[in-house]
This record gives structure tokens, sequence and C-alpha cells, in this order.
């Protein structure tokens, strides 16, 4: 924590030069005098060419200061002067060309550029936001070298100190000038970005209530907080933050007998209580067992291969399933409620978690099938292209004729018919990846309705929110699930029209990016959110072995002619309906009467969701119902209507509970798990070192995962209003060096409460009953 980096130029003292192309880390006077003896900026730029638009990245906030805010001597600053305000930070002093000079008509006074070691920093918005942040701090410094482009003119024999602290400029405004004296988990970046707005706000507002309960001053603390949102949050949602945090704060944090109310903070010492686990949902086991046997051992091997959680497979293959059947079928609940067969499932795991590996092995034989078929057919695809333009051709031919009186017009009404019945062959094309809404609904348009999307990440969701273009309809994606007609007419494209479009989506994306997807007002306003299955598997990272089983051969055949079999079936100009039996009927009527109720309790929450459980339950148990047969083998007539039984139906409703469950951790505590997998993380610490009390600087010390204060204050803010530690009072002090925070541990932790690392959603062992 003791160097930081500059970039030079070639020149000195030339203001046209925008070149810096030398990087020059600064640890010492040598290589500080060494850095600034040619023009030099503080900022990596692409290419070395400096401009905000270009800016990379930094790990130095570099000021001016002329001393020009006072004539009067004794208010002056210097180096010594700064550094008493700033104490432990890294940084460094370059003497300006100026200095003790006349400049400007003012007279000679101490004039030189400050150097502070930052945490890395790579947006140029936040970069001059944190320097106008320093500024306001001490006026001093020049307010006109506050953009993140400044450059400063070298001298030709500089004078430089250097001094080696032990804090980043970050963390030494947490200890002494935090933007809110309530905050105490202020990250210090001068904005709040989209995706984390509304669960930092929410862990804010629990924070300070906490200190000074439900009052106008934690209130107005709150909304300052809200100031630095970018973009800001509406005035209705910062209200619906607010009540949610109140309303947490009196059911659960001063329910507790030992929390201490804001008067009486710092009387007498905590009273303890077991802790609250980080998260009220468990991990659910996935029912591999739920779907047809050649299926179900399949997953089972490429979990065991891949050393990857089972519901990654089980979760993917219900997805291939849609792939090979959407078009070709409809299950109809009653007389007037049919629905079609396609699926969207969303698998939330970190990076390292073999993704990419999962996906490539359950998409094998329709890659195979994708590709042989082209093959086959290729020829017939290129004739039919030929075909296409020597239409167009004569077309334009007759054209020409008509125009000149040549030809007859009842030749032309036949071309025209001939074009307009004529459908142009296209290569088979099953499912596709990176993709625009406008190419996917081409892509339906071309492929008579039906398409799917898969892919390892979760782009797509960029897209919908405008992240490249602000103007995106998402209405492909509401529609493709629902088969309600896309119609798409636009200034300078062709019109396209898709009646009846089949959409099945499987997306594998980091738990950061489904959260700012569920916070998403738009999609969860519209709808999009709830037609998700989601997965949150639990993490094998830590526990894989190299030497696992590979997918036996025989397994990978049995699964291979079961997915060929599913996309050799033929479609036909309307679906075929598959049926319910009595018994199956009975048993998801049951299923949604008992789900109905609690749309208005237990589950309001994601009533939005669980309100199309049941219809996704039902195209679960038809997918299921034709994976169990063969046609041309025990299922002999393709004319013969499939009935979907009542054990098909009972395990439809086994996943259809185990989506139910990940849906409810994903909506409850997805923005959070982050925070609690850090928490856990010092949990080991503190049971491992048997600490009764830690200060933050120990904490730090003993866990090195966390760099900057700015990343450990709020998780210890958090293991405390979940009754892991608490703070111990703290006298006021008007001037001077802060304490640090001292925590004292819930005895019940080193105790043995719980279990050794708390259970998250998606944590924990899977439980699945082998061989059912």
């Amino acid at each position: 924590m003791s160097s930081f980096h500059l970039f030079c130029a070639d020149c000195i003292g030339n203001e046209k030069n925008c070149l810096y192309p030398h990087a020059v880390e600064v640890v010492d006077d040598d290589s500080l005098a060494s850095a600034v003896a040619s023009d030099y900026v503080a900022v990596e730029y692409r290419g070395g060419y400096r401009s905000g638009e270009r800016f990379v990245r930094t790990d130095c906030l570099a000021l001016d200061c002329d001393n020009d805010h006072s004539e009067d001597p004794a208010a002056w600053v210097t180096p010594e002067i700064v550094m008493g305000l700033l104490p432990d930070v890294t940084a460094g002093f370059h003497f300006s060309r100026h200095h003790l000079l006349e400049k400007e008509g003012k007279s000679p006074r101490p004039r030189f550029h400050c150097f502070f070691l930052i945490s890395e920093m790579t947006d140029a918005v936040a970069y001059a936001a944190l320097k106008r942040r320093l500024n306001d701090l001490f006026p001093f410094f020049d307010r006109k070298a506050l953009d993140a482009a400044r450059f400063f003119f070298g001298t030709a024999s500089p004078s430089v100190v250097f001094h080696a602290g032990t804090m980043t400029l970050n963390e030494c405004l947490d200890c002494y000038y935090p933007e809110d004296p309530f905050s105490g988990m202020s990250d210090f970046l001068p904005v709040i970005p989209q995706g984390s707005r509304n669960d930092r706000m929410h862990l804010f507002a629990v924070r300070v209530l906490k200190r000074c309960g439900v009052t106008e001053e934690a209130k107005e603390s709150f909304l300052r907080m809200a100031e630095r949102c970018e973009p800001p949050l509406e005035a209705e949602e910062l209200r619906t933050i607010w009540q949610s945090a109140v309303k947490f704060y009196r059911g659960t944090v001063a329910a507790r007998p030992e929390y201490v109310a804001p008067g009486e903070y710092g009387k007498e010492p905590c009273a303890w209580e077991n802790p609250i686990p980080f998260s009220r949902f468990g991990h659910v086991a996935f029912p591999a067992d739920a779907l047809p046997t050649d299926l179900a051992a399949y997953v089972r091997a490429v979990a065991e291969s891949t050393q990857t959680p089972l519901d990654m497979a089980g979760t993917a293959v219900l997805s291939i399933l849609s792939v090979c059947l959407q078009g070709k079928y409809r299950v109809q609940g009653k007389a007037d409620w049919l629905e079609p067969l396609n699926t969207y499932a969303l698998i939330i795991a970190t990076p390292s978690e073999r993704k990419s590996a999962v996906l490539s092995l359950m998409l094998r034989p329709i890659n195979a099938y994708e590709a042989q078929y082209n093959q086959r057919n290729a020829s017939l695809v290129e004739s039919s292209r030929m075909w296409k333009r020597i239409l167009e051709k004569r077309q334009k031919v007759l054209e020409d004729q008509i125009a000149k009186g040549k030809a007859d017009e009842r030749e032309m009404e036949r071309i025209a018919a001939e074009i307009a019945s004529f459908e142009e062959l296209q290569p088979l094309q099953l499912y596709v990846d990176d993709v625009t809404t406008e190419k996917l609904v081409s892509v339906l348009s071309v492929n008579r309705g039906r398409a799917a999307l898969i892919s390892s990440e979760g782009g797509i969701f960029d897209t919908l929110a405008g992240i490249y273009t602000r103007n995106v309809n998402i209405d492909v994606m509401l529609k493709g699930y629902s088969g309600d007609p896309i119609r798409v007419d636009r200034i300078g494209r062709q019109s396209e029209c898709v009646m009846n479009p089949a959409l099945t989506v499987l997306l594998m994306a980091q738990p950061d990016v489904v959260s700012a997807v569920l916070g998403n007002r738009t999609f969860r306003g519209r709808g999009l959110t709830a037609r998700f299955l989601y997965c949150l598997p639990a993490s094998k990272v830590g526990s894989r072995r190299a030497d696992s089983a590979p997918v036996p051969e025989e397994v990978a055949s049995g699964y291979d002619r079961k997915i060929l079999n599913l996309l050799e079936d033929e479609y036909e100009a309307v679906p075929r309906v598959i049926l319910l039996s009595e018994e199956a009927r009975d048993l998801l009527f049951a299923f949604s009467g008992e789900l109905e109720p609690k749309l208005a309790g237990e589950y309001r929450d994601i009533a939005d969701w669980a309100g199309k459980l049941v219809g996704n339950v039902m195209r679960l148990a038809a997918l299921l119902c034709r994976a169990e047969v063969m046609l041309g083998h025990d299922f002999l007539e393709e004319e013969q209507t499939l009935v979907v039984d009542g054990r098909t139906m009972e395990g439809a409703i086994r996943l259809g509970r185990y989506f139910l469950g990940n849906a409810l951790a994903a909506y409850d505590a997805l923005p959070e798990k982050q925070m609690a997998l850090s928490a856990t993380r010092l949990l080991e610490m503190i049971r491992e070192k048997k600490l009764t009390a830690f200060d933050r600087r120990e904490a730090m010390r003993y866990c090195r995962f966390f760099k900057t204060v700015a990343e450990i204050q709020p998780v210890l803010d958090f293991m405390e209003d979940y009754g892991y530690i608490c703070q111990q009072p703290v006298a006021f002090r008007p001037a001077g060096r802060p304490p640090l925070p001292k925590y004292t541990v819930n005895p019940k932790v080193l105790g043995g409460f719980g279990p050794a690392v708390p259970v998250l959603p998606g944590e924990g062992e899977d439980r699945e009953a082998e061989g059912r």
C-alpha cells in the first residue's frame, strides 16, 4: 500500500501535447522525481492519448495547490499541513515550476502538486467526483484542476517529497471525514451505480434506523445518501425502500430482545440471543428422479464428470426438451386452457462454476443433429436460394417488359403468385446465443415461429436494459413465452409478423447480473422476471475432484437417442395436444388450490412469479410425458394422443416446488448473497482465532480477503444487524482522530450456534433420494 502510478510524456512544458505513454511506479523520492521530470498525468488513457473518453484506470488522485485561496501567509498550506489533515495516506508532492515565485500577479508562495494513493478506479466521472469531494473538504486545492483529464507540467530539476503511508485516501476519508455520520458503510465511491442502488439503500436505511430509530433525522440521512444514486431513484421507489426498511427494523431488529434502543445505546452491554441466519431459505435439492430414467442418468453423469451441482444439468435438460418439442405440442389443462411447451430458465452461478462445460455436454446432441441436418440438406438449401434469385430476375425482366407494353399482365400475375407462394428453404438453426431483440424476431420469423436463446452468459439482459441503445423492445421476450402474435412495422425495415411464436430461453448468469435484473422495475413491472424458472445451485468450488468419472458411453448414447427421437418428431400445421389424465388433473388443481391463497400471504412478494407456476408445472408435465416415450418404439402410433398420468404430474409438481424454493431465495436474498458470503468468511476467521472481541484493523489483518475499509465496514454492519457481533459504545470526541470501531463477538457464535457456515440460498448439501 505504498506505491501509485504516474504516466509521462516525452516532452516538458508543452501544453499542446496529448501523449503520455510511459508508466512509472512511484515508490520513493527518486521514482517520483523521475516521473515528474517531464509533463505527466495520473491516469492511464487508452493508447496513451489524454482524453476523458479514453480513461482506462488510475490508482492516484492528483490535485494542484497554488495557495490562491488566501493572501494571508498564515493561511497558506504546505505538504506537511496536507499530511496532517490526511494522516497515514501514501502520498507524493511535486513543487511546481512557479513554487515561491510570482504568478499571474500574485505574490510568491508555496505551489505544489499533490498525489494520493486511492483504490483503483476505472470511471472518469467517478474519478472527477472524488476530486470534487476532496476539494469541498479542503478548498485550498485548485478548482480548475478537478477534471479527469488534467495534465501537469514537469520540471527539469524536480523537488519532490514522497510519503509511504499505510492507508489509501479512501480509507482515510472513511476514518476521518465520513460523508454521513450514520453510515459506517460508505464505500466512498462518489455515486451508487445502477444495479446496486436498491440493496445499498436498503442496507443503509436499516443501519441508520438501528442507530437513530424511526425519526426525521434518520429519514433525512437516508435521503441525503439517496442523492448519491446515479441515475437517481424515483421518489416512489425511495418511499418503498424506506417503508420496507422500517418494516424490517420494527419486525426483526427492534423486536430482538438484545436490541438496544437509540436512547439507551451505550448505557449497558449487549444481551445476546441466537443470531439471525443470513437467509431464511436453505438449498432445495433438485429432484432428478422426476426425470425419465435415461435423462436422469445423463444428468447425474454430467454432474459427476464436471464436478458441478446436479441442479445445473437438471435445469438445462428441461430447456433442451423445450427446444426439441416447442411448436410440436401443446398441453390442455381444461377445455379453454392450453399451454405451449416452451420454457424460460435462468441458472445463477458465480464465475469458475463450469457453466460452459455443463452447457456444452447438454447441447451436444442438439449441435450434432443441426450440423448433420444442414450437411444432408446443403444442396436443397442452395437450390432453393437459386430458385428465389431466378424468380426475382424473371420478375424484374417482366416488370421492364410490361412497362414497355411488350408483355401480358396475366404473366405478371402468374409470376407474382409464384413468388408469393415460394418458401425459401433455410438452414436449420435450433438456437442462437449472442443476439439482439430485432434479430431474434427475424430468427422466429424465418424458423416459422420457433427459436431458442441459449447462453452461458446473461448478456441479453444488458441488451434488454438498453445498455447499448435506448430503444429496446422487450415484447419479443414477453410474447415469445406466451405465444401472442408479434408484429414489427418500422421505417427502413421489412415488416415481420410471427403469429404463434414459441421461444425457449436458457441463460446462465452471475449473481450480480441477476440481482440487477430482479431490481429492474421495467423487467418486473412487465412480467419478464416472472417468466423464468430460477436455479441457484450449491457451489462445489473447493471440493471438486480432478479424477472424477467421465460420462459412461452407454449413458451418453441413451441421452443422444432420446434427444434425436424428440428432434425427429414432426411439426404439423397445428400443434398436437397432450391431455391430462383425471388423476393428473386432480393433482394439478390441488397444487393450484394450495398455491393460490399464498399469493396474498407468504408468497405475496413474488406473486407475479408464483402466479405463473401452475402453468409452468403443466408445461413441465407435458415435456416429461413426451420424453417418457420413443416414437416408433413404445409409442407406436404417431396419431395416438399423449396423456399425462398421475406419476408424471407428481414429478412435475416436485420440480415446481424446487423452482418455487429457488425463486423465493432469488427474490429474497440474492442481492445480499455476496454480503452474506463475505460475512461467512469473517465468521470463519473469528471462530478460527477464537476472538471474543476485535477492532476493524485486527479484522482486516486476520482476514486479508478485505483490502480496504470500504470493503469490510459494510460486512461488519451486516453481521451486527444479524446479531453475530455488537459494536462497543464509543465516547464522542469533539476533535482529534476518531477511535477505530471495536466489536464484541456473540458468545453463541463461538459456542457452536448453528452451522459452521451459515446456510445461504444455493448452499448446502444435495439430499436427493437416489434410485427412487
